[in-house]
């Protein structure tokens, strides 16, 4: 083998090695990470909560369409209390807001089973590997912000 085949076999290898982009980190992979919990008071005696807890998430690679899992996501209207735990997809409109749909609460009103979400950002942080995902889900009587911080697999 000469020594600009090794060379090059060597930079290929090398090349391998180095950490991916932003881009590979998230887009059509999922990836497990930590929620902020957060509670929210709205109208009247309404409020909506998500708790510390597991996460995976998910986006696909044109940005229409993600997952999102949470441990315990709660929202009262103040007559009704909704479960709505688990998976859900998130459908952009842009690329800062869409529809959120929680997959097991299917027999809930539209306005909980499927609202509206805003402010959507994702920031992936090299130094540490890390991607930043916050939004903000629009109940009919609350608004709940979404935190959550997920590692490089």
């Amino acid at each position: 083998m000469s020594r600009f085949a090794v060379l090059g076999l060597a930079a290929a290898i090398l090349a391998l090695l180095i950490p991916m982009q932003a881009q590979s980190f998230t887009y059509g992979r999922l990836v497990a990470g930590q929620l902020a919990p957060a509670l929210a008071y709205g109208t009247g005696t309404s409020w909506c909560l998500v708790d510390n807890g597991n996460t995976d998430y998910q986006i696909n690679q044109t940005n229409t369409k993600a997952v999102i899992s949470f441990a315990e996501l709660i929202y009262f209207d103040g007559t009704t209390y909704y479960s709505l735990d688990g998976q859900t997809r998130m459908i952009f409109n842009s690329a800062s807001d869409g529809i959120i749909h929680f997959k097991q609460a299917l027999t809930y009103p539209d306005s909980v089973n499927a609202p509206p979400f805003v402010n959507f950002v994702q920031t992936y942080n090299p130094s540490n590997d890390r991607l930043i995902v916050s939004f903000t889900i629009l109940f009919p009587n609350c608004t709940l912000p979404i935190s959550a911080v997920y590692d490089a697999p």
